[in-house]
């Protein structure tokens, strides 16, 4: 779609979150209360940011992994074999601690009908495995001030099934203290 023709025109823009908006509603009605499972807490509608803020705050972090995968400098991107006990586990245990009391959005499962999720950054990766399961394949995190951020992607490679990591921002230092 032109973005060009959006700014001249809104409506279709507005057309496709109302369209999205009702998807989220009428296809996953029960959204918050899964995550309030897997998480292990409350998920209040103050905690579901609305679409076009889901859209902005998902923009950031998808540019910024794509630049952490890049950049050596700006994040830290780390792989495993996947086994539920594995190493990576503990990684997030780690991260998780150490990011205790931080904010951040989640982005899983139908995200884009639903929204991003603020939880707690220690509560979204202790309960990786669930996410992961929830998601399909991946745990998406980013600070609420989008200044770091982090994902987790589950992918099978050779008849492998691997954990890459991907962590940008003021997180970058504290993963590497987990890795270290």
């Amino acid at each position: 779609m032109n973005p060009t023709l959006n700014m001249q025109n809104p409506k279709p823009a507005k057309l496709q979150l109302l369209v999205r908006r009702n998807k989220g509603r009428t296809e996953h009605p029960y959204y918050a209360t899964e995550l309030s499972h897997i998480l292990k807490t409350e998920i209040n509608p103050a905690d579901i940011l609305d679409l076009e803020q889901t859209d902005h705050v998902f923009s950031d972090h998808r540019a910024q992994s794509v630049r952490s995968s890049k950049e050596t400098d700006f994040g830290l991107k780390k792989e495993w074999k996947y086994e539920p006990t594995g190493l990576w586990l503990r990684f997030c245990k780690c991260l998780g601690e150490r990011l205790r009391g931080e904010t951040a959005v989640l982005f899983a499962g139908p995200y884009e009908f639903c929204g991003g999720v603020k939880v707690g950054v220690d509560r979204a990766l202790n309960a990786a495995i669930p996410i992961l399961e929830f998601d399909q394949d991946s745990v998406r995190l980013q600070s609420v001030s989008s200044e770091s951020g982090l994902f987790l992607d589950m992918f099978e490679q050779d008849s492998e099934w691997l954990i890459e990591l991907v962590v940008w921002g003021q997180w970058k230092a504290m993963a590497e203290k987990c890795l270290s």
